[in-house]
């Protein structure tokens, strides 16, 4: 891969010449189609992966169905085979994978590798520790609200209409992400829209209100 590209990725930006060549050869750039699956649990090759590129789904599943959506990853983010949970691409995807023994050969020769994992792995955790608090003290239409919100926060952009915000993801991902069936928060959605707080599009929405939104989070 290019060297400018890989100083494209926050992690690898401030590696000096010599580790990132050192680290692009030993990496591996596979591709992955839509819906197919990159890592479960079960699989025992550990791995850091990078996505290059395409959208990846971090999530929980248990035998009953049930999934749990941790996080969405995009191009530039980093995440571990090693975590006890599934990944699947989202769209056709292209990343990098590293494995472990030698990235933490690389993490002990250069101690900004090793600050800049720490930070990608403290704001991962932080990440699933928020989620968790969602799904296990909010109810469906709160968590649906605050996952509205969070998303405003860090992608929204401030459009005529409101604020814009274009996660690329579909009613029933959504639904995942949060812990409920497309059914129930489709009905949440159209009831915002129908108040006049959001508008929906197929892969975008835009928040015309966000403090009714908050406010519906802080109802009993």
């Amino acid at each position: 891969m290019d060297i400018d590209e890989l100083l494209k990725i926050p992690l690898l930006k401030a590696l000096s010449e010599q580790h990132l060549l050192a680290l692009n050869q030993s990496a591996h750039e596979r591709s992955f189609r839509k819906k197919e699956c990159i890592f479960t649990p079960e699989k025992h090759a550990d791995f850091i992966l990078i996505l290059l590129k395409g959208k990846v789904r971090i999530y929980l599943s248990y035998p009953d169905g049930k999934e749990f959506t941790i996080a969405f990853l995009e191009p530039g983010d980093v995440y571990s085979s090693h975590s006890g949970t599934f990944a699947e691409a989202m769209e056709e995807t292209i990343v990098w994978t590293i494995d472990i023994k030698v990235f933490r050969g690389l993490m002990l020769q250069d101690p900004v590798v090793l600050i800049s994992m720490v930070k990608v792995l403290g704001e991962s955790l932080g990440n699933t520790l928020g989620i968790i608090e969602n799904l296990v003290f909010r109810d469906v239409g709160k968590r649906l609200a605050n996952f509205l919100i969070q998303a405003a926060k860090e992608k929204g952009q401030t459009t005529e209409q409101g604020t814009l915000v274009n996660l690329g993801l579909t009613f029933e991902e959504i639904a995942s992400a949060v812990g409920t069936s497309r059914q129930t928060a489709s009905t949440f959605l159209n009831r915002w829209q129908k108040a006049d707080i959001l508008i929906l599009n197929r892969k975008s929405f835009v928040i015309r209100d966000i403090q009714a939104l908050q406010d519906s989070m802080e109802e009993n």
